[in-house]
């Protein structure tokens, strides 16, 4: 933390300009040996105040390239220390070169996300935030983007803040009446006491179910292609990405390992995956790849649940049906373009309450449908209106922690048992909060976090 830290803020290549970021309390003194500005050099560096110069080598006092300087004062800055920011041409000689001589001067090569981690070790933001600016760096569609704007701005750590400051509350209520339990004096009742804590938990719950909608927002649907062999599963992939991703031929069997493309439909980004026909008394090698299929089809947020329409079901479209029973799915009837033998009728029977779309992944037919079909499936359980939703795994487990820690406290306190009982229970739910907001941390898992980030960010 004591280092003055420096790195390239822009990616690596030609462009019109590059960005090289300096944080620490050497940042200006070190800047103001290597930037000369055209006319006189300030005796006193203005914050926030956009300089023309030239970047100059100086040991041999040669210019490396003219650059604009801007100077952001601690606190007042990224880091919360001071900072330098030079924007000089895009290109990657110059750019290392400035580098290179702002490093030979004592700074040293920042590592990756060491500014927003010190932004965050220095109170500018909580560790929420800090994971938000990841975030907005790979959002790949309006939603991410809103999603990780607002939790950069500080919309679920308010919240978050909230229900912890609700506990602290509570908790001090019982630490006091556990310290002074013999001084005769008035405490907050259990009754109101419950309420807080069963208010905090209702919060909590409303919270963790938007975990569902933030995941596909941030990462993606994943969307598994399921079906017996030689159904075109491999076709409709190609139909979706509009390319020729995967081998098509008219050998059953042909797809032996998992294949998985990302394709955007409006505002989601989702992943499919394409996988081996699923049959009775595969060959050994594909044996393999109907396993990764059964994992593939586990882990997926939704099946498109494929069969041959020009076909009459058969015992391995029966094995398929006792695979996908329990699963969220789409029912699609392929190879309309033939002539059909399946009935949809049939299909219905099997998968009651279920609308069989048509389509032929040769010619395109019903691809726009089914596109409208997996979006709606997919968005079906999550909410689109605006408001807080959490993105990360890490979060809901916090979370999830949090709300089975208050559980607990609520039934001892129904119990009528002692309060040092309930204070171990929202101490420890308070600890899960800290984690999120980084109130409470280990370094392995700031190292974790941003490990994450690119280097100059």
């Amino acid at each position: 933390m004591n280092d003055t830290i420096a790195a390239i803020a822009t990616p690596v290549g030609e462009g019109g300009v590059s960005i090289i970021r300096i944080s620490g309390s050497e940042a200006l003194s070190l800047a103001d040996c290597l930037f000369h500005c055209r006319g006189t050099q300030p005796k006193e560096w203005r914050p926030r105040q956009v300089y023309f110069g030239e970047i100059r080598d100086p040991s041999t006092d040669e210019c490396v390239d003219e650059a604009l300087l801007t100077f952001f004062k601690a606190p007042k800055s990224y880091t919360a220390e001071d900072v330098i920011e030079i924007n000089t041409h895009g290109g990657i000689f110059v750019t290392s070169r400035i580098l290179q001589l702002i490093l030979d001067q004592g700074a040293r090569l920042a590592e990756p996300g060491e500014f927003t981690r010190r932004a965050f070790l220095n109170g500018r933001i909580d560790l929420s935030q800090a994971e938000a600016v990841t975030d907005l760096i790979h959002a790949s569609s309006e939603r991410a983007l809103r999603s990780a704007v607002s939790q950069l701005k500080g919309d679920l750590s308010k919240q978050l803040h909230a229900m912890y400051d609700q506990l602290l509350a509570v908790l001090s209520q019982l630490e006091a009446s556990i310290d002074f339990s013999e001084e005769g004096l008035q405490f907050q009742k259990r009754e109101s006491n419950l309420q807080a804590l069963r208010t905090v938990q209702a919060q909590l719950e409303t919270l963790i179910q938007t975990y569902r909608q933030g995941k596909i927002f941030r990462e993606g649907a994943s969307v598994a292609l399921v079906g017996k062999p030689n159904v075109g599963k491999s076709s409709l992939l190609n139909a979706l990405l509009r390319e020729n991703r995967a081998i098509v031929t008219p050998l059953p069997g042909t797809t032996r390992d998992t294949l998985e493309e990302r394709v955007r439909i409006r505002d989601i980004h989702i992943n499919i995956i394409d996988a081996a026909g699923l049959r009775e008394h595969p060959e050994i090698i594909e044996e393999e790849g109907i396993q990764r299929a059964r994992a593939a089809l586990a882990s997926s947020d939704l099946a498109l649940v494929i069969f041959d329409a020009s076909q009459p079901l058969d015992s391995n479209d029966n094995l398929l049906i006792k695979e996908i029973l329990d699963k969220k799915r789409l029912v699609v009837l392929n190879k309309s373009d033939l002539k059909q033998q399946l009935d949809r009728t049939v299909i219905q029977s099997r998968f009651p309450k279920t609308t069989p779309i048509r389509i032929s992944a040769k010619t395109g037919s019903g691809i726009a449908d089914l596109l409208d079909a997996i979006y709606k499936a997919v968005i079906a359980d999550a909410s689109l209106q605006e408001g807080i939703v959490i993105t990360r795994e890490r979060h809901r487990q916090c979370l999830v922690a949090t709300y089975d820690a208050l559980t607990k406290s609520c039934e001892t306190l129904e119990q009528g048992l002692s309060e040092e009982f309930v204070a171990v229970d929202i101490n420890f739910a308070m600890d899960r909060l800290g984690l999120i907001l980084g109130k409470t941390f280990e370094e392995d898992l700031l190292d974790q976090i941003f490990g994450e980030f690119c280097i100059g960010k």
